[in-house]
């Protein structure tokens, strides 16, 4: 699959492997919980994950969305899905691949790795810059969500940035809640 542009992301998450794999894949539908960009998200095909379920991710009121299906599956260690349809602009074709990793008790690291061509194709070095500071806030709200079990919106992405940033590695959220983060 040649000419695709490629944008990698790591994130440890103070939580069990089979946590981070039920939110992910078991509870793929359920994406708007940690996902600051989604408004909404509901299964349209299936209703729990596994390979060929599909999702669709509403980005805002106005319609626009995504529909993504996950294509591959490799035990709790990996799952891939292809974005199929929606409303992104110059996007031509898309994969994302999660990796899942157990590196200590209750502690996972998590590998996104995206793969996409976008229409025109001199846009991709944009759209991969672009894609990089979307992800990352997705990834560190998967982080904040599996370690405290709150909702991250685009109100309260924010503060979890400030947040993060003040945290030692290896750290977590745990006890911060939005509230505190708000302040």
């Amino acid at each position: 699959m040649g000419n695709f542009k490629i944008v990698e992301l790591n994130i440890i998450a103070n939580a069990d492997k089979e946590a981070v794999w039920d939110l992910t894949f078991n509870r793929f539908g359920e994406v708007n919980n940690f996902n600051p960009l989604i408004e909404g998200s509901h299964f349209t095909s299936m209703d729990k994950g596994e390979v060929g379920c599909e999702r669709q991710c509403d980005l805002d009121l106005k319609g626009n969305h995504l529909t993504e299906r996950i294509i591959d599956a490799q035990g709790h260690d990996s799952f891939e899905l292809e974005i199929i349809g929606g409303s992104m602009p110059m996007m031509d074709k898309m994969f994302v691949k999660q990796e899942f990793k157990e590196i200590g008790p209750n502690k996972t690291a998590i590998k996104l790795t995206v793969r996409f061509k976008s229409k025109p194709a001199f846009m991709a070095p944009i759209m991969g810059m672009m894609m990089k500071r979307m992800l990352f806030g997705m990834l560190l709200g998967l982080k904040y969500h599996l370690e405290t079990g709150e909702m991250v919106t685009k109100e309260n992405i924010k503060a979890i940035k400030r947040a993060y940033s003040g945290l030692r590695e290896g750290k977590a959220f745990s006890g911060l809640g939005v509230g505190s983060l708000a302040a």
